[in-house]
């Protein structure tokens, strides 16, 4: 009653994934939800708790997993190494956070329906809204928009938007009017899909100057089970899109094995920009790293002798600590961190070049190298790549979702921070000229940032960060 007292207000009504109010325009719809009484039932996802869940996680990375590879002898290398170093690297549940949030209009038909929307998965969307409205595929007409970004959040094989879109305009049909379902940036934080929180342990064994074995363990949820994608993506247990960039690392270890722990929980999780591979590349060079520093080693040609016999990613190693000028030394107080890695196709190499001010990290220089083969518009990998230092910079700083009691604690760009423009670097990119096949941009530059950047934070103040975001935890630096 409250709600529908609200002018503009034309109804409140119950649908599956809650309670709608619709109205004349956003904004009294907003009022008129501000104006309801909801006394809610937490379901099985009210006892979610962060902290528990990453001390679960911790625990379960200590104990043998599935394994998604095996070459030699992993744990028999370990066992004769002359050092072992151990690490336990984690990275929380993201948000997308697309700058424009998600909306869909639904014209409901006589016999099936008209739908504007941003989505990444017309293949199943379509089939989806004409299996609720019971119609041929061929009745539901979508007008898709590529405006607002999306990094993973309009592809969601469960069509949650969408779908729900129809079901408050079969809700509201008495009103026989088009509506359009909007999500404000609080309803994606609250109630969206989220990249996996991981926690990878990893252990790698140093014999006679090199890395002699290397073992990789990783605990998080699955995004592919109990999608269309599940058949095709997980073989035997293992999800490959949590070991992606793991399970297929080129590095010329002879004992490597890599493990995974699936763990089954009622948070929403979807591909992130990058997907498994924003998790893996964190801890894998960022053990490259521990391991060059207790070799004696530089960075960048410890990871030059690990790729022998991969020229691509050569390539782009060596053209981005070139132009970085790698071979001098950066200014005082200033640490330079490097990475590699391939993900969809795309080589990409990172520098980074990072302070510590007051207790905070700041980024100074971004060198990036990317191969994606033939390049059509040079501007628009650029583009990309400097669109994702900024994406993955992020989510290395500050932002980061967290639950209490099952709900999110994150609400808006506030609390969900994201690299501002006074904190952005300098992000120089560099195109490999090449005539190899076409590969990905927009997924690849965003792996290789966190542990470059970390490492250019141990070498500017001698702290390493193994946890994402890195937040306040060098507040004592």
């Amino acid at each position: 009653s409250a709600a529908m007292a609200v002018p503009g207000v034309r109804g409140v009504y119950p649908v599956p994934s809650g309670i709608a109010v619709v109205a004349e325009g956003f904004w009294a719809a907003e009022k008129g939800r501000d104006a309801l009484t909801i006394e809610w039932d937490a379901g099985p996802g009210g006892a979610v708790d962060s902290t528990r869940m990453r001390e679960d996680f911790r625990a379960l990375a200590a104990t043998p997993g599935l394994k998604a590879r095996s070459d030699g002898d992993p744990e028999k290398a370990l066992a004769e190494s002359e050092k072992v170093l151990e690490a336990v690297y984690e990275v929380p549940y993201q948000a997308h956070a697309p700058m424009e949030p998600l909306s869909c209009l639904v014209k409901l038909t006589e016999g099936g329906a008209e739908i504007m929307t941003g989505s990444q998965m017309l293949g199943a969307d379509h089939p989806a809204v004409a299996a609720r409205l019971g119609v041929p595929v061929e009745k539901v007409k979508i007008e898709n928009s590529y405006l607002g970004g999306g990094f993973g959040r309009r592809a969601n094989p469960a069509s949650d938007f969408t779908l729900e879109a129809v079901e408050v305009a079969l809700a509201a049909k008495d009103l026989g009017r088009p509506v359009q379902t909007v999500w404000t940036r609080q309803d994606d934080l609250h109630g969206g899909w989220y990249r996996p929180m991981f926690v990878n342990a990893v252990r790698a064994g140093l014999k006679d100057g090199r890395v002699h074995a290397y073992h990789h363990r990783v605990v998080g949820q699955s995004i592919a089970k109990g999608t269309p994608f599940e058949p095709m993506m997980v073989q035997n247990g293992i999800d490959g899109l949590s070991v992606e960039g793991a399970a297929d690392m080129p590095h010329g270890i002879p004992n490597l094995g890599v493990e995974l722990h699936t763990v089954d929980l009622p948070i929403p999780v979807l591909w992130w920009r990058s997907v498994g591979h924003s998790n893996t590349a964190f801890a894998k060079e960022s053990m490259i790293d521990e391991c060059a520093v207790a070799l004696g080693k530089d960075p960048y040609q410890l990871r030059r002798s690990l790729l022998e016999g991969h020229p691509r990613l050569l390539r782009v190693l060596d053209l981005a600590a070139e132009k970085a000028g790698w071979s001098k030394k950066p200014k005082a107080g200033v640490g330079r961190g490097i990475a590699v890695h391939e993900s969809f196709k795309g080589f990409v190499a990172h520098v980074v070049e990072a302070s510590v001010v007051a207790g905070r990290p700041k980024i100074h220089r971004v060198v990036c190298a990317i191969d994606c083969g033939l390049v059509v518009n040079p501007d628009q990998v650029i583009a990309q790549m400097q669109g994702a230092a900024i994406f993955s910079l992020s989510a290395c700083l500050s932002s980061q979702i967290t639950f209490t009691d099952g709900v999110v604690d994150q609400t808006n760009f506030h609390d969900f921070e994201i690299v501002r423009m006074n904190e952005a670097p300098v992000v120089e990119v560099h195109i490999v000229e090449s005539d190899d096949p076409m590969g990905g941009i927009g997924e690849p530059g965003v792996p290789g940032i966190p542990s470059a950047t970390c490492h250019a934070l141990f070498e500017a103040c001698g702290k390493r960060v193994r946890t994402l975001p890195i937040g306040d935890q060098l507040a004592d630096a």
